[in-house]
Order: structure tokens, then sequence, then C-alpha cells
């Protein structure tokens, strides 16, 4: 069973909380609420996120409250700016926005990978304390070596946790470290290094124009 496969099996178990995944876009475990409870760091991991799932993430992050938000790349992903680069200012105006609105979370720290539908030169300029790094960067959580890339083969050799995005496959290598942050918006608890599954909101796929015959996004 994948990630997404349990992020909805558990959201189905819960009325209430399907109900409001299903009205407002978002759902969080009871388990993970309860997790939370503890007083536990919270990393947020995203990825590949058209402009329709913002607000849900948004207010996600209200939630949760996250001390490290990482985002591995495209950041409007409805806008594909790799086979439309006429669409770079309806980019901007979708992304600026939605990076102000991360950058006045309480997160402590907030990295972004930039992907294939990116527009790198305008995410330097209009970044403000989120930090822009390539491919293949490792940040060190506590005693913990995490890898980030935008897709899966560009991640780094020898991390604890890789993080990565631009498509749905999983990890090839099972490795439940290996996050997709496609497949869910992945959450992990430090210093327990617990790891907790919360699914898009209905149609992200869909406005991602995921390819039902390739099983893959553009």
């Amino acid at each position: 069973m994948n990630e997404m496969d349990r992020s909805m099996k558990g959201c189905l178990k819960n009325i209430p909380g399907y109900i409001n995944y299903l009205c407002r876009g978002y759902y969080v475990p009871k388990e993970l609420k309860e997790a939370m409870a503890a007083e536990e760091d919270v990393i947020l991991h995203l990825s590949d996120t058209p402009s329709y799932a913002y607000r849900s993430v948004v207010t996600l992050v209200d939630i949760l409250k996250p001390r490290i938000i990482i985002h591995t790349g495209d950041l409007a992903d409805d806008i594909k700016l790799e086979l439309y680069p006429d669409l770079s200012f309806r980019y901007r105006e979708k992304v600026v926005p939605f990076l102000r609105e991360l950058e006045k979370s309480a997160a402590g720290e907030i990295y972004i990978v930039p992907g294939n539908h990116d527009l790198k030169s305008l995410l330097d300029k209009e970044a403000g304390r989120s930090r822009i790094v390539p491919d293949g960067t490792v940040i060190e959580i506590q005693d913990r070596k995490v890898g980030l890339a935008h897709c899966q083969e560009d991640l780094p050799p020898g991390g604890d946790y890789n993080l990565y995005g631009h498509n749905l496959d999983s990890p090839a290598d099972g490795n439940s470290c290996t996050l997709n942050g496609c497949r869910s918006i992945n959450i992990i608890l430090y210093p327990s290094w617990r790891v907790y599954h919360i699914p898009y909101p209905v149609g992200t796929n869909h406005e991602r124009q995921y390819n039902l015959t390739s099983g893959r996004l553009l």
C-alpha cells in the first residue's frame, strides 16, 4: 500500500475528518494530532503544488505550525513553464503571493528546491527568508542528514531521509525514509522521526495535469 492509499484509508475511517477533507481540502489524522501534543517539532514536505491547493496548504501550515518547511519544486504545477515559458507572468502572479504566505508562517526555516517548471531567477529575487537550494542539497536536522532534490535520481547519497517530487512514482527501493512529496504531504516529527502522510486536496492531480495513460505528471 503506497503513501496516498494509506493516507486516504485513514481519512475514510474518520467521517468528520473525511467531510472536512472534501469541504476544506485538508485532513489531519488523529494520530498526528496526538503526536503533536507531545510538543515535537514538525517538518512539512510539499512538492508540485498547483495553485488550486494553495489555500489548503496555507491552512495546514497554520494548523501544524511546522518548524521547517521543505518544498521540492514546481511551486505552481498547473503552470508548466518548461513547456510554455511565455506563461511566466502567470507563474509570478501565483507563486509570489504563495511564497509570501509561507514566509509569514512561524516556520524557522524554509527550503525550496526549484523544479523543472519553476523560474529560479524569480524565486531568487522574490525569496525573503526562504532558502533557494539546488538539487542534491543536504541539510542537517539534529543528528540526521536530509537530502533534497526535485527528481528522485538527483537525490544525494547517504541521506537518513530523502525528500523529492516531480512525479508520482513510488520510491524504487521501497525505503520508508525516501518520501515522495507528489504522492502526499509528508510530515516528519522530530526528535522521534515518525512520518505521517496527509492527502492533497481532491482534484490536485487533475490540476497537475496527471496523465492517466502514462501515469506521470507533465
